[in-house]
């Protein structure tokens, strides 16, 4: 076994750890992501909601690959080895292709959870409208906002300069949430802040480990090659 072919082989192990340890960071940050969203799943349309879902498979799948590449290397197997870089490249299209989504998907998905607010939010505390009202308790004392705006959103609802308690960080002795008690940032301000970080993760993150990934197919292609001419020279 020549140098070149030697140090092939275990920068390709080398690489097929780091790739076992990346489905890790995917599984984690899918995780991470869907804890996040799951609190506006009523505002927000079922393709967010889904993505870090994709994320949770890309994760799992790239967990498998890695074990298969791993055997693969560390038992000289061509046949294993191909099989790595065949899933690897569908596992790597995929991540490019979740990625596009989510960038394309972001504008409709701000305009969805806009419509969605102005929707629910006038139905807060009534009949029939209970989880809309769950919701935006939860959002609110959980993010520290108010309002789609602001405060000022719920005097057509109130018909007051009264607040949901959820509105404030802290509750006068008269049990009685104002605006001067309230959060001034209104919650769709804070959506729109949190999709674009949740977002830039996850293409940052695909891209990143479909460079990874790319590298370890044109190294495990290699390998095949070389296992290919030492068998021919035997």
């Amino acid at each position: 076994m020549s140098i070149c072919t030697f140090l092939g082989k275990y920068i390709l192990y080398l690489f097929n750890l780091l790739c076992l340890i990346s489905s890790v960071g995917i599984l984690s940050i899918a995780f991470i992501i869907n804890h996040k969203l799951y609190k506006w799943s009523n505002f927000i349309s079922t393709e967010l909601i889904t993505t870090p879902q994709i994320l949770l498979v890309i994760g799992i799948g790239l967990l498998i690959i890695s074990i298969i590449g791993l055997c693969g290397v560390l038992r000289d197997i061509g046949w294993l080895l191909t099989l790595f870089s065949i899933l690897l490249t569908i596992v790597l299209i995929g991540e490019l292709i979740l990625s596009g989504f989510v960038y394309y998907m972001g504008g409709e998905i701000r305009e969805y959870a806009l419509n969605q607010m102005n929707h629910t939010i006038s139905g807060y505390n009534k009949t029939g409208y209970e989880a809309s009202t769950q919701t935006w308790n939860l959002i609110q004392a959980d993010i520290g906002c108010c309002g789609i705006y602001g405060p000022k959103d719920w005097e057509p609802v109130t018909h007051s300069n009264k607040l949901p308690t959820s509105c404030c960080y802290a509750i006068p002795l008269d049990g009685y949430c104002t605006d001067i008690e309230s959060y001034k940032d209104g919650c769709f301000e804070k959506f729109e802040s949190i999709l674009q970080e949740n977002s830039e993760i996850i293409i940052w993150t695909a891209i990143g480990f479909a460079l990874i990934q790319l590298f370890a197919v044109f190294l495990a292609c290699c390998r095949k090659c070389s296992l290919h001419k030492e068998y021919e020279t035997v």
